[in-house]
């Protein structure tokens, strides 16, 4: 998702026509302040089109100064509508000046889009705004208007970078699914997500606390990304420890499966035949199996094949292991690129494309890092693990001294190369599912 950053600055003028603000630095600082909102790109935790107009949106914001001496006392604070920011739901937007000029070396916090409570003024300290913000949402749903939290320190750079504290959550259908069922399709397919935190906090706590856990509870009704007909297709959950810890909060091996934890649920309903679901776990990250709900990122479930019916009941679909569907989860930052069928997955550090030197002869180049895991158990001996050069348009490329099989251990795939090497095709077989790596020379 995008990070929202507030510069806050004195500004001279303001060119509405094309949203930029014209900063002249060389002034003196006014007694009442102004803070510019800017809303540049952010990592991403999978590709996805460009931030909505209501994740950029701010309903309400406040705008407290805090001491620099323990505890960190409230000084200034100032609530500020969003009626009165301009350019609001844009990339760039200005907030009214403020009424107090913040002191150098002081500590100042936005919280946007999150409830207060009353009578906060005079207890509430840089330490304990958790305490005194919250929100009523269990979740957000696409077109709210989203939590948002950000600090800096007056006025290292005029600088606050705001970070939302919901994770993006969506489902996909990839390019040329493989359907066994012949009606698997963006038209017909909805999602819900069990299990998940319910409420969270404004202020990162490093905890990834969630309010109070609901087990069994789900958010509303999604759609896949690509059905254009129904307006919703967006969830935002609050941040939580999901990768080792269950909806309840009890402590999970991250390589087990468990049903209590945070997953999402596939309904296939065409109308004619009966309903079928398939289940979609929050599957590794990084070094844990099962992946951590962070605040800001974006996950984003791309389906790839579908192997067999679902699950003729909710429940079935809840109590196993989502083995009929095939699923790529892409997560953004963690340079990791995984491909699951559920039971088990491939991992490699590198998505579709890897490189060489144009016109030079390599030899054991190191092109990408791979490995596999598996939830539970261990991989069958009988389970095929391979890889091989399958195609090679000029020139020639084969495997270098590197891994020729997975392991549970990342292993370095190499290759050598001839000076006339333009492009060939490394493929990854872990039992049925396969990845392809493009070598290109450039």
């Amino acid at each position: 998702m995008r990070k929202i950053t507030f510069f806050i600055v004195s500004v001279l003028c303001i060119t509405a026509c094309n949203n930029e603000i014209i900063i002249d630095r060389n002034k003196e600082i006014s007694e009442s302040q102004s803070i510019e909102l800017r809303m540049p790109e952010a990592p991403l935790v999978s590709v996805y089109s460009e931030a909505t107009g209501s994740e950029l949106t701010i309903d309400s914001i406040w705008v407290l100064e805090f001491g620099n001496t323990q505890p960190r006392s409230l000084l200034h604070h100032e609530l500020i509508y969003g009626s009165k920011i301009i350019n609001n739901g844009y990339a760039t937007q200005l907030l009214p000046q403020l009424l107090n000029k913040p002191t150098n070396g002081n500590s100042i916090i936005c919280i946007a889009n999150c409830d207060s409570i009353a009578q906060f003024i005079g207890s509430l300290t840089k330490s304990n705004i958790n305490s005194h913000f919250s929100s009523t949402h269990k979740y957000y749903l696409e077109g709210e208007s989203l939590p948002m939290y950000g600090e800096m320190i007056w006025p290292t750079s005029y600088t606050c970078e705001m970070t939302r504290a919901v994770a993006k959550i969506q489902v996909q259908m990839g390019t040329g699914v493989s359907d066994v069922t012949g009606n698997f399709t963006a038209e017909n397919v909805s999602y819900n997500i069990f299990n998940h935190g319910n409420g969270g906090y404004i202020q990162p706590n490093g905890l990834f606390g969630i309010i109070q856990p609901s087990l069994g509870v789900s958010t509303a009704t999604s759609y896949l990304l690509q059905k254009n007909t129904v307006s919703q297709k967006t969830i935002y959950l609050y941040e939580y420890l999901t990768g080792t810890t269950d909806v309840l909060g009890s402590a999970v091996n991250k390589e087990d499966f468990t049903t209590g934890r945070q997953h999402i649920i596939l309904k296939k309903d065409d109308g004619s035949n009966p309903a079928t679901y398939y289940r979609l776990d929050f599957y590794n990250n990084n070094a844990d199996t099962f992946i951590h709900t962070k605040r800001n990122h974006h996950y984003l479930f791309t389906i790839n094949k579908v192997r067999s019916e679902g699950y003729a009941s909710l429940q079935q679909a809840q109590n196993n292991l989502g083995s009929n569907i095939e699923y790529d989860v892409t997560i953004d930052g963690e340079s990791e690129f995984i491909k699951s069928n559920g039971q088990y997955a491939i991992v490699t550090s590198v998505k579709d494309t890897a490189y060489v030197p144009i016109g030079i002869a390599v030899s054991d180049s190191t092109v990408a890092k791979a490995r596999y895991v598996i939830p539970k158990g261990s991989l069958a001996a009988s389970t095929t693990n391979t890889i091989a050069v399958t195609s090679v348009a000029t020139g020639t490329m084969t495997l270098g001294s590197g891994i020729t099989a997975l392991s549970t251990s990342d292993g370095d795939i190499k290759v050598s190369t001839n000076t006339s090497f333009t492009e060939g095709v490394i493929t990854i077989t872990l039992g049925n599912i396969t990845h392809r790596l493009h070598v290109k020379a450039k």
